[in-house]
């Protein structure tokens, strides 16, 4: 099932804007700059944070608490023991578990958007927007009243939310779990409801573990919805975090960082703290390729007019389109070096210096190819 629409932009149409687009360039290429400083600036306060981490942190034991270390970064490995059932009344679920949370899905009509440009002698272009229309499960409500094709109409789903329970009396030996700590327990699994009784009010009925409204779960129709549960069972944790008490909180570095460390299972505070170093590494990198893609597409902005102007003659267009986006890949690439060497300078200057003296060489490379 699909719905077509074709629609043409004149050349003045696309000219203006693409001109209006330089504006928008600009705004990519200086908040591009400005993350990418930043980034570099907060990998190296989290390496610090967590370099300081290994140096103080301290063990301490789940059977008692140890006055000597109130304040302190400390790490713990111990079995977490649940306090009261969590309940949810709505659906008359219950489970001696640390979190619980309620996972609603909708069954209904999803509208999918492809298009397709194909440029036009005269610098115009035509596109060509192919809807096409699919029932599956959504955890959001579609609203379809934007649909341009008839017979896909999602109706009004019942007044049902996602919803989070968690224990304020589980422990972990003689600490209780609290705060940031018990937010941290991540580790979810299904909950069984075979025993579960649904409220007499509730249109709902347990199947494959999961409470269902419909008239047949092995073939769904629009309108149906099913509830499932997601518990985090008492089990052995470990963490690494401030001691305050009875209870752990974040923990506030030299470097001005904060240390909460919480992982499933039995790990040495090095482990953590060696996986926390992973973390913050894969991080700097996804901001780097995200701070360094919306550089080039800035700089590809920029010389737009120029592409809408060759595009009179179609293949020509295509022609100053891959010198412009050339254009944009080196100039986007070369800031971006010169952005994270800045960054650097301020914490490592032997490392920025190094970067800065290869962004120079693209920028002299760039003028050389400029000039021939």
């Amino acid at each position: 099932m699909s719905f077509t629409e074709t629609t043409s932009e004149g050349f003045f149409s696309r000219l203006g804007n693409s001109i209006g687009g330089i504006f928008v360039g600009i705004l990519l290429i200086l908040a591009s700059s400005a993350l990418l400083y930043w980034n570099e600036g907060n990998y190296v306060h989290q390496a610090a944070g967590l370099s300081e981490a290994r140096r103080v942190v301290q063990e301490i034991k789940e059977d008692k608490v140890d006055s000597a270390q109130e304040g302190k970064l400390v790490h713990l490995t111990g079995t977490t023991k649940a306090g009261s059932a969590l309940e949810d009344a709505a659906f008359g679920v219950s489970a001696k578990v640390i979190r619980m949370r309620r996972q609603v899905q909708f069954y209904e009509w999803v509208q999918k958007k492809e298009s397709k440009k194909r440029k036009k002698l005269g610098g115009g272009e035509e596109t060509t927007t192919t809807d096409t229309y699919e029932k599956k499960w959504v955890g959001q409500h579609e609203d379809s009243s934007s649909y341009k094709e008839k017979g896909h109409e999602n109706p009004t789903p019942p007044d049902i939310q996602n919803k989070d329970f968690a224990s304020s009396d589980s422990t972990i030996g003689t600490y209780k779990l609290q705060g940031p700590v018990l937010e941290a327990l991540d580790n979810f699994d299904r909950l069984p409801l075979a025993n579960v009784k649904v409220p007499a009010d509730k249109t709902f009925r347990v199947t494959n573990d999961v409470l269902y409204q419909g008239k047949d779960p092995a073939a769904p129709q629009v309108g149906d919805v099913k509830v499932d549960f997601q518990v985090v069972k008492p089990g052995q944790i470990s963490l690494v975090a401030r001691q305050t008490g009875d209870r752990f909180d974040k923990y506030t570095t030299k470097a001005d960082t904060t240390i909460l460390l919480v992982e499933p299972g039995g790990h040495s505070a090095q482990e953590m703290l060696t996986h926390a170093e992973e973390s913050n590494n894969m991080m700097t990198w996804v901001l780097r390729f995200v701070g360094w893609l919306l550089m080039c597409i800035g700089f590809s902005m920029l010389v737009g007019p120029i592409n809408i102007v060759a595009d009179i003659i179609p293949f020509l267009g295509d022609l100053v389109g891959l010198g412009t986006g050339l254009f944009g890949f080196a100039m986007g690439s070369s800031l971006s070096l010169v952005c994270i060497a800045i960054g650097w300078i301020f914490a490592r200057p032997l490392v920025g210096i190094l970067m800065l003296v290869g962004a120079i060489g693209i920028f002299i490379m760039l003028k050389k190819a400029g000039q021939k």
